[in-house]
């Protein structure tokens, strides 16, 4: 694999982790009404939904930090990505709320790990030279989630497709997986063990 082929992959799992993770965090904002009519809830309820996803997100996006250390930083991006995933599919065949807030949590899982790694896999992995262009283009990313994310909900919700909201998330998941097995095949990633009674950094 090239130089610029493996900044590319890095350059595409880091800014699609991202875009994913912030698109889910505001897509799902205007189904709120919905999902309250569809499931028959309150609106408290309906809300747990989103409650759900932020939530072990902001838990577990400092532990992922500390295993994408351990372990590297493209593992720990490939669980995310697989695991956003499957709560993203999980979460379009939600016949109730309950399940719906329960797999919202798998994808808020996901997500702790795509944010947790999406800039350390580019100013660890990316050349150099192409570092800032790189940050610049997560910085995008991180910026068209929530912009993106009413209108797609909107549209298709307008459309009579909720469920559609969730299982658009699976291409791109499928792509960055892709990227990401394959750069895991060729790139050898260092291995942090850190101390954390001395804090040493070995």
């Amino acid at each position: 694999m090239t130089i610029r082929t493996r900044n590319i992959f890095i350059i595409t799992i880091s800014g699609m982790g991202m875009l994913l993770s912030t698109l889910d965090t505001g897509i799902i904002n205007v189904a709120l009404p919905f999902f309250q009519k569809e499931f028959n809830v309150s609106a408290s309820l309906s809300a747990l939904s989103v409650v759900s996803y932020t939530l072990s997100l902001s838990i577990l996006i400092l532990p992922f930090g500390y295993l994408s250390d351990q372990f590297g930083k493209l593992k720990i991006s490939l669980i995310g990505l697989i695991l956003f995933g499957l709560g993203s599919i999980l979460c379009g065949t939600a016949n109730n709320i309950f399940e719906l807030i329960l797999f919202r949590a798998i994808q808020g899982i996901g997500a702790a790990a795509l944010q947790a790694t999406s800039a350390a896999l580019i100013t660890t992995l990316v050349d150099r030279k192409f570092i800032s262009n790189a940050l610049g283009i997560l910085g995008i990313m991180i910026g068209l989630g929530p912009v993106l994310g009413p209108s797609i909900g909107g549209l298709f919700l307008s459309m009579g497709l909720w469920r559609l909201i969730f299982w658009i998330n699976v291409p791109f998941v499928v792509l960055g997986v892709a990227c990401n097995y394959l750069l895991i095949k060729t790139i050898s990633e260092k291995k942090f063990a850190i101390t954390l009674i001395f804090g040493e950094v070995f």
